[in-house]
């Protein structure tokens, strides 16, 4: 097959966004207006495979043990490089995270790429990722080894500023339940064991120790159950938790402390309890020469970026699981003005408005760009195994 000119493949490329840029906002806003928690995506893991099956892909659904998950393929052998999509909701503020653009901006990216260069020697894969706030769709996915093999894995996010690249922090997840005993608090206090009282020693004890944890660190965490009535001792109270470290090293030492945190406060009430370690996202290392890349795409565009400000706050995804596997890459694209934060009601009205309607089409672009960029530059492909030896101090799965 005669060799491709990347500059003519991004045009083709270009052109099939354009085409497309209808059924992108279609489909951005349909995932928009249903949002779905956590692996409980349906109806948007059906929007998504029926278009790619439609558009000439092999769709495997249900893959690694989760019903929402799916992998999309065109083409055979190598390069592969593919395209992630997330696509779940916030419980009771919907897609306040954007995330039906991140679905939205990977299948257009990939179908772009389809249409346009039909006859490539290669891969593309479109990797619907469920659960990532919260369940870690990804971590069971990687370990199931549905990323082995990519020689690039792409995703981008939506934000309030555009970004090449910024960090992430590590994070577990720990459920935490306490067990008292029952009784009148009026008339009979002395007979009960608070469990309410040991959650509160758990706040109150994170509290104390925020003076003394290390920089870039956190625990934060919500009561789901409290207590029934305010007339009788709570016996039953349970808490979920999120405990983050921008170093591995130093989300080892919090988890300890954490659990140490806990069992005094059993210890201290009388209590007996239950810790539940969940699922643990680790921090981001996006492969420097794809932020390059990947840059020089979006300058090629026209468009600009900013440098994430020193010491911002920073939150974690279980795309860091994946970008130690692979030469990864999470960019973010503005849709709203600065200082809409993530995470807010504000937010998921920028994740539906006109803005991003446009946009839809601009991130396909960029991602599908960087696609070829991959995919027909051989030089580049090497120099992001390179970069990821020197980032990670071991081989990528690109050659699994």
């Amino acid at each position: 097959m005669p060799e491709i000119d990347v500059a003519d493949a991004k045009q083709r490329i270009a052109d099939e966004v354009r085409r497309l840029h209808p059924r992108l906002i279609e489909m951005s806003h349909t995932i928009h207006q249903n949002p779905e928690i956590l692996f409980e995506e349906h109806k948007a893991a059906e929007l998504l495979t029926n278009e790619l099956d439609e558009q000439g892909f092999t769709v495997e659904r249900g893959v690694a043990g989760l019903d929402t998950a799916f992998v999309a393929t065109y083409g055979s052998g190598k390069p592969v490089v593919a395209f992630l999509a997330e696509y779940d909701a916030l419980p009771k503020i919907g897609h306040a995270c954007g995330h039906n653009l991140i679905a939205t901006w990977g299948v257009g990216a990939g179908i772009a790429f389809r249409r346009a260069l039909p006859d490539f020697e290669g891969t593309i894969k479109v990797i619907g990722t469920p659960g990532e706030e919260g369940g870690g769709g990804k971590v069971i996915m990687a370990n199931a080894h549905i990323f082995d093999g990519l020689d690039a894995a792409i995703m981008m996010h939506p934000r309030d500023h555009t970004y090449l690249d910024r960090g992430s922090l590590a994070r577990t997840v720990f459920n935490i339940e306490f067990f008292g005993k029952s009784a009148h608090a009026s008339s009979a206090p002395e007979r009960g064991i608070s469990a309410l009282d040991a959650m509160l020693h758990v706040f109150f004890s994170i509290n104390a120790f925020r003076q003394h944890m290390p920089p870039n660190t956190r625990i934060h965490g919500v009561i789901n159950h409290g207590g029934e009535a305010a007339n009788v001792v709570p016996d039953y109270t349970d808490a979920r938790f999120l405990v983050r470290a921008k170093e591995q090293e130093d989300l080892e030492l919090l988890r300890q402390r954490f659990r140490n945190i806990v069992e005094a406060a059993a210890l201290a009430t009388g209590c007996s309890m239950k810790i539940h370690e969940g699922i643990s996202y680790e921090s981001r290392v996006c492969n420097s020469a794809l932020v390059e890349t990947f840059g020089e795409n979006v300058t090629a565009l026209g468009l600009g970026y900013d440098e994430p400000p020193a010491g911002g706050g920073v939150g974690s995804s279980d795309i860091g699981n994946v970008s130690r596997i692979v030469p990864t890459i999470h960019p973010y694209l503005q849709i709203c003005d600065p200082g809409v934060g993530g995470h807010t009601p504000e937010f998921e009205q920028a994740a539906g408005s006109a803005r991003a309607d446009d946009l839809t089409a601009t991130g396909a672009q960029l991602l599908a760009w960087t696609a070829a960029d991959v995919m027909f530059r051989p030089e580049l492909r090497e120099r992001l195994r390179d970069t990821f030896r020197e980032q990670l101090g071991y081989e990528p799965r690109s050659n699994a």
